[in-house]
């Protein structure tokens, strides 16, 4: 079996099992009440005191961290829809984390569309877009790209985002114009990009690690090429790519070089991106563990089994550190507080639901979109609930 197609095998393996991109789902659904059901990961992103994320029905919305009520905003995308139904549009499917720049929110929809939204233009819910308010879509009305499941990058008055059709494109950041595409890197990228500098770093399922230079998307000299295709977007720490793949391994790459620093295994995928902190990368793993390795030489510290409390349960989003503690959702919908200098259980909640996105912190609250479409705010260091608001109110 040629590298290619054992890559084909382990992604059909690793989705389907997960239902995380749900694909097969979305093509078959039909349509229910003239629309295709939307579906989703997004995870939860703050700034301010607002939480930033895209909900399950398609909503682009912003809520205040503190009790809410109600909704900041909501700004819900159509796209155009031609299917067994006939023609109809559908909400937007949301997979990435919104990218937010003062008061501009930035987000990926699978539809293929890049979506600037400017957070007082959404709260009058005046017409999308603003232009004189900085909003705007790409490509234009009428065209879409291949669809787009990682999140948007905004640095450098620039957008970076990766598309399926296996390029990253550089859009400017006040008017959505593009900059570049790259070439093709892949069948198709959904992972996020880290940009450090003038470098854009990229992962691939052919297991590249491709640099790109953030002038004209051209590909710079170093490439990493591994045996097995990649599975996680990159971390990068202290000159070194941290990046899950295939093969159980967590790869530590170090720029420049032509082989793995170190590769540290575990029984399943490394899905979720890690996080690096204090020289010690913390990854979860769909085995169900958090390990926590030594940067450095790639030495197991420590591990936690969050299968000793949940059977079969599964690390699908990225663990988050505050402090000294370190805080693990689990698809089961256990949120796991950790003492990260030993892995020992300084706490746990459950919220009866999923978790497949993206987890954030503010203040010593823990805030989670789970897949039953609610937000919910954990504190952690009192082990509850703070409260939980359903994004569907309106």
């Amino acid at each position: 079996m040629t590298l290619y197609l054992k890559c084909v095998v382990m992604r059909i393996k690793v989705l389907i099992p997960l239902g995380i991109f749900c694909l097969l789902t979305l093509s078959l659904s039909g349509c229910i009440g003239g629309q295709t059901k939307p579906l989703g990961l997004s995870g939860v992103t703050s700034s301010d005191g607002i939480l930033y994320l895209g909900s399950m029905d398609g909503k682009i919305m912003a809520v205040n961290s503190s009790v809410p009520s109600r909704a900041e905003w909501t700004f819900a995308y159509a796209m155009p829809s031609t299917g067994i139904c006939g023609s109809s549009s559908v909400p937007a499917i949301i997979y990435g984390i919104p990218a937010v720049a003062d008061n501009m929110i930035c987000i990926g929809i699978y539809g293929g569309k890049v979506l600037m939204v400017n957070s007082l233009a959404r709260s009058q819910n005046l017409v999308f877009p603003q232009l004189k308010n900085g909003e705007w879509e790409y490509p234009r009305t009428g065209d879409v790209l291949k669809p787009i499941v990682g999140s948007p990058v905004l640095t450098n008055a620039t957008v970076y985002v990766c598309s399926s059709d296996g390029r990253v494109y550089a859009l400017d950041m006040s008017y959505g114009d593009e900059k570049w595409r790259s070439d093709p890197l892949d069948d198709k990228l959904w992972t996020t990009s880290v940009v450090d500098g003038d470098v854009i770093y990229v992962s691939t399922f052919d297991g590249h690690i491709y640099t790109l230079s953030t002038e004209d998307g051209s590909l710079l000299p170093w490439v990493f090429e591994a045996e097995v295709g990649f599975v996680s977007s990159p971390v990068l720490y202290k000159n070194t790519v941290f990046v899950g793949s295939f093969d159980h391994n967590l790869y530590a790459v170090k720029i420049g070089g032509d082989k793995p620093l170190w590769k540290f295994s575990g029984s399943n995928w490394f899905w979720a991106a890690p996080v690096v902190g204090d020289d010690v990368v913390y990854a979860g793993c769909l085995d169900g563990k958090l390990y926590a390795v030594n940067a450095e030489t790639g030495g197991e510290l420590w591990e936690f089994d969050t299968r000793a409390f949940v059977e079969r349960d599964r690390i699908v989003s990225s663990p988050i550190l505050v402090d000294d503690l370190i805080v693990v959702a689990c698809d089961s919908g256990e949120i796991y507080t950790l003492d990260a200098n030993n892995g020992k259980l300084v706490d746990k909640v459950s919220i009866d639901a999923s978790i497949q996105g993206a987890i954030c912190v503010q203040g010593g609250i823990v805030y989670v979109r789970a897949q039953d479409n609610c937000l919910y705010a954990v504190d952690i260091s009192q082990g509850k609930i703070d409260w939980k608001f359903l994004l569907a109110i309106e």
